[in-house]
């Protein structure tokens, strides 16, 4: 069972079992990709049984596509499901994307201010092939350290992690200068990943009084 910092339950584990965790987290995970049953049972390094279960009810309501290709069948999330865009946002928001790169980096939390995910991702507009926008900004960061904690979450996502790292000071700076790439992510949707929305605008409201050097 997943318990949060706070010492609660987590979403996740309110909502759904451990075996369907992992099956919505892949399928709504990579919603425009399909994967085929033996693949999914791979990944989800679940029972066969309780796998092909859920993957019948999803079908059963709806959620999922099946679609039978040299007598094997593919699944793939629906995008005409009424609940499609709800249900995508949730599992990127949690067992999808946001809590495999929060597990990657949970040795190195104490030294990173704020983490969060930008670029098409965040958006919603990625596809299967899309890499993962990463900003991590904090002091003293493990550089070697975090790059090798990604390659985890990378194979559990199938996906490369694009870490981009800055010192809370350097982050600071580029919003004082007025940096075009800081200011473009700024403005966009993004997914946080370590600390809070606060938390981010804290340093662009203290970027203006903050000295560069």
């Amino acid at each position: 069972m997943g318990i949060n910092k706070s010492g609660s339950m987590t979403i996740q584990d309110a909502l759904f079992t451990s075996v369907q965790q992992r099956v919505l987290g892949i399928l709504f995970g990579q919603p425009d990709r399909r994967f085929q049953g033996a693949e999914l049972i791979r990944m989800a390094q679940s029972g066969t049984g309780a796998v092909h279960r859920q993957l019948t009810n999803l079908a059963a309501c709806g959620l999922v596509n099946v679609t039978r290709i040299s007598n094997q069948k593919h699944y793939q999330a629906n995008p005409d499901s009424p609940v499609f865009e709800e249900l995508c946002g949730l599992i990127r928001k949690t067992v999808g994307l946001r809590e495999p790169l929060l597990k990657s980096l949970q040795p190195y939390r104490d030294r990173i201010d704020i983490a969060f995910v930008y670029g098409s991702v965040a958006k919603g507009t990625d596809t299967a092939r899309s890499d993962i926008d990463l900003m991590i900004i904090g002091d003293d960061l493990d550089y070697t350290g975090i790059y090798d904690a990604l390659h985890e979450a990378e194979t559990l996502l199938h996906r490369q992690v694009n870490p981009n790292l800055l010192t809370l000071q350097d982050w600071r700076n580029k919003i004082v200068d007025e940096n075009p790439f800081i200011m473009k992510v700024m403005e966009q949707p993004k997914l946080i990943i370590h600390g809070s929305e606060n938390d981010l605008e804290q340093t662009r409201q203290s970027g203006a009084d903050w000295p560069t050097q």
